[in-house]
């Protein structure tokens, strides 16, 4: 009987602990729920809760990258610096992968290393652990990503573990699609923006050299890039930088590259965006030591576009691996379409200035010829050539020649 009410207790015990385990989960989920965290502040938060629920000496938050294809390492309760953001998984690819793919948990309570699905990650010293815990985060049937936990020792899970690792995989997963629609909203509501700011540059009186800083400084702060640049095609050049954020006086005097050269070369000739992940190693890619000088990784390139004809090109660099999105693809396509305009029409300001200036010009010197041939009783070809060499032994412009003889006329006229 003594047995029976000791064990009785200490199932209720259990529970008890089991409870208040719970419940702490809870409060720190509801906590982090309503902070104003980053999502990645609050990554970093449900790591530090999950020790509420299991004495794990290591874990690891993932998350599915907007396309779908990668699991991106974004939270460790170690601090891997060189990891976060730069560890990518593929689905199916390792125990980790394979809890995405499936959406299933796995628990391996010794000898990891053993199961076939298992991949060995030395940057993140899995060598020294036994035991593996890694479970899908699933919100409305929708995988998001994968938590993943480990003990250098081996552990069997209880119920009451297992309830609270079904429960914190839940409430986690909610909080990250909540944080990550609000993240996308943010996102739309910040290119909207930019869109907007470009659209009224085009429109405005600015020169075009301000107008092509602006877009590049607006692009680089939407897209999160390092560095942001706008190479417009010269006929004699090739493809030259004509405006960037960046304050590498290097990178600014970088030679044109000429069509089909490079990545920049290539895009401008099919007029096609491309993506490179790493510049660095790509054998496409003609200033490697520039690359890493400057610290430029991933690329994004797509060509200014009016109508079917390429004018130029604009680049976006990232300082980590990044997988651009079909979203930010369209965005930069539309931010360069809109750059190629305003390039487009301040040319053709420019020409009708000088069309403008031109025709007045030519009314001043056949004025001034006039005067000439009046005053001085020649004809109309020899007041020109007296006009032309006039202008070539002083260096004036004919146009100033003009004016002059016309001023002097007129004051002549009025006196």
């Amino acid at each position: 009987m003594a047995d029976q009410n000791t064990e009785s207790l200490g199932t209720a015990s259990r529970e008890t602990e089991g409870l208040q385990k719970e419940l702490r989960l809870l409060r720190g989920l509801l906590r982090i729920m309503h902070s104003e965290s980053s999502l990645d502040d609050m990554l970093a938060q449900a790591i530090r809760l999950s020790r509420e629920v299991l004495p794990f000496d290591c874990a690891f938050i993932y998350l599915l990258d907007r396309d779908g294809r990668e699991l991106i390492l974004r939270a460790s309760s170690n601090i891997f610096p060189g990891a976060i953001g730069q560890l990518a998984l593929r689905m199916g690819e390792g125990v980790t992968g394979w809890v995405a793919r499936e959406m299933s948990p796995v628990i391996i309570p010794e000898k990891a290393w053993e199961d076939s699905r298992f991949k060995m990650f030395q940057t993140l010293q899995e060598e020294q652990y036994e035991s593996f815990f890694s479970i899908p985060l699933v919100a409305r049937d929708n995988l998001l990503g994968v938590v993943n936990f480990q003990f250098r020792k081996p552990f069997i899970p209880s119920e009451i573990d297992l309830e609270l690792l079904t429960l914190l995989a839940q409430e986690l997963s909610l909080v990250i699609q909540h944080l990550l629609m609000f993240e996308d909203a943010r996102k739309k509501a910040r290119q909207i923006e930019a869109l907007s700011q470009v659209s009224q540059s085009i429109t405005s009186n600015r020169y075009l050299e301000e107008i092509l800083h602006l877009i590049v400084t607006v692009t680089a702060e939407v897209t999160n890039s390092t560095l942001c640049s706008i190479m417009i095609y010269d006929s004699e050049q090739g493809l030259v930088i004509r405006a960037t954020q960046t304050l590498s006086q290097e990178y600014r005097s970088k030679p044109p590259i000429k069509i089909g050269e490079s990545i920049t070369g290539v895009v401008f000739r099919d007029g096609i965006p491309i993506q490179v992940e790493d510049v660095q190693k790509d054998p496409r890619y003609s200033f490697k030591d520039l690359a890493r000088k400057e610290n430029l990784v991933s690329l994004l390139s797509v060509p200014m576009m009016i109508k079917n004809r390429a004018i130029g090109v604009i680049n976006v660099y990232t300082s980590r691996p990044h997988h651009f999105s079909q979203d930010e693809i369209k965005v930069l396509q539309t931010v360069s379409n809109q750059a190629a305009i305003a390039w487009e029409n301040t040319g053709l300001l420019q020409k009708t200035l000088e069309m403008e200036e031109a025709l007045e010009s030519r009314k001043k010197i056949d004025r001034a010829k006039g005067v000439l041939m009046k005053t001085n009783r020649i004809s109309e070809d020899e007041a020109y050539r007296l006009l032309q060499k006039k202008s070539m032994n002083i260096r004036k412009s004919m146009k100033e020649i003009a004016e002059a003889i016309l001023l002097a006329h007129d004051m002549k006229v009025d006196s």
